[in-house]
């Protein structure tokens, strides 16, 4: 008897168990009407050191308001409140909190101030509040581009590794393309479920890529609060200081098609477009007493990748390249061909003296361009024939990859691994720029 009321016992747990772990496998999608936060991101205001912003998606079409409750330990929470709006079937929140302690940790959760609707507990640090001279190290992955579980489940593991090897860094950009289907919200859904346990941590800096405006880009500034910009472009199109370093994100998203439409308006449309983005590039590195100058696009304008002889490539690059050597940028972080690139290069050419084995640089003259494959499934080939010589490295490792960005006073360095199943992640390259 006691065996069999054992047996029985067993069955249970093992029932109860399988019940949690299939709602905790479909917790990604919370039920229409429902109150419960989903999809957090962080992303920067306008001080880094005393500011976050938050956004999320609740699955109710009522209106309700935005809540985040931030506090440290053993301190009394604060309430801020934003904004929150029904879009497409359900409703949008924002909000910023202020007066925040530089250099602290915060626990947070958010909701509509309802104890039944809260998100789960989770912590973010502030940055600095002694910005110049003191060193630090971001993240930056590129092309999730994820339509299936399976492709999430490499994004999830892409960017444990990551969180794991740089626990310390204070940000994760993410060049562009970051679901399939940019107007697929359940995609949105996944992508934040699956990359819950950094992007619910680290506040996220993400540029526009070609798949989050399938239908516009709608879906892609639901899911992020920008924190403005003032010179008539985008939220998506944004700066912000850290450290020693400017940061400074554009978006390559106007088609080429747009540039040559035989529709005068549309073309006058594109071309205002993209120039005053880079008036606006050239009015930040005026105003900007940072050392470093880095700048975030998707559609990569030097590279070996599937794109790299179409026509969109040749147009960006005649348009951004001569302005980043003009301003001098120091690195320019790239997506959208899925292969890794690295090339050091001035006025269309590799800068004079460096060969392919050369892991760091004095820079004179000359933008690093970098391109870091994906942190997804998706793989293009190497196309050779074209930027070979203007590139000191490009290759297909057929695997994800992350790269660690440390900025200091005297140098930048990136370092880029290959996720591994078996033992430690695998250093896959290096390369150092010093000023």
């Amino acid at each position: 008897m006691r065996k069999k009321l054992s047996i029985i016992c067993m069955i249970t747990c093992i029932a109860v168990l399988t019940c949690f772990l299939l709602a905790e496998q479909k917790s990604f999608a919370n039920a229409p009407g429902s109150n419960k936060p989903i999809d957090i991101s962080i992303t920067f205001a306008g001080n880094t050191a005393t500011e976050k912003s938050f956004a999320w998606i609740t699955k109710s079409n009522e209106p309700a308001p935005a809540v985040v409750v931030v506090w440290e330990t053993d301190s009394l929470p604060i309430t801020f409140t934003g904004k929150s709006e029904i879009l497409s079937g359900r409703r949008v929140n924002k909000v910023t909190a202020t007066g925040l302690k530089p250099n602290t940790k915060y626990m947070y959760r958010c909701g509509d101030g309802n104890s039944a609707n809260w998100s789960d507990t989770f912590t973010f640090v502030t940055g600095f509040d002694k910005e110049d001279g003191t060193t630090f190290s971001f993240l930056y992955m590129t092309d999730a581009q994820c339509a299936t579980d399976q492709q999430f489940e490499l994004w999830q593991k892409c960017a444990k590794h990551a969180y794991a090897a740089f626990p310390n860094a204070k940000f994760v950009a993410v060049t562009g393309d970051l679901t399939d289907r940019g107007s697929d919200e359940e995609l949105w859904d996944k992508f934040f479920y699956y990359g819950r346990n950094l992007l619910s941590y680290v506040t996220v800096v993400p540029a526009i890529g070609n798949h989050e405006t399938d239908m516009g880009p709608g879906y892609f500034e639901d899911h992020f609060f920008f924190s403005g910009n003032h010179a008539g472009l985008p939220d998506y199109v944004y700066s912000f200081d850290y450290g020693e370093a400017h940061f400074m994100v554009l978006s390559t998203e106007k088609k080429y098609s747009d540039f040559t439409s035989a529709d005068q308006s549309v073309v006058d449309e594109a071309y205002q477009f993209l120039d005053s983005q880079l008036n606006w590039l050239r009015y930040e590195v005026t105003k900007s007493k940072k050392k470093w100058n880095i700048v975030l696009i998707h559609k990569a304008i030097y590279t070996n990748g599937k794109y790299v002889n179409s026509e969109a490539t040749h147009f960006y690059r005649s348009k951004l390249a001569p302005v980043f050597d003009e301003l001098s940028i120091d690195a320019v972080l790239q997506g959208h061909n899925h292969v890794f690139d690295r090339g050091f290069i001035y006025r269309g050419n590799p800068v004079f003296g460096l060969i392919p084995s050369q892991t760091a640089v004095n820079k004179e003259q000359g933008t690093l361009y970098l391109t870091n494959n994906t942190s997804g499934a998706k793989f293009y080939e190497i196309v050779k024939g074209f930027n070979n010589p203007l590139l000191l490295k490009s290759a297909q490792p057929h695997v994800q990859l992350y790269t660690g960005v440390t900025v200091s006073e005297p140098y930048i360095r990136f370092e880029t691994y290959t996720v591994s199943d078996q033992g430690p992640d695998i250093l896959y390259d290096t390369f150092t720029i010093y000023k």
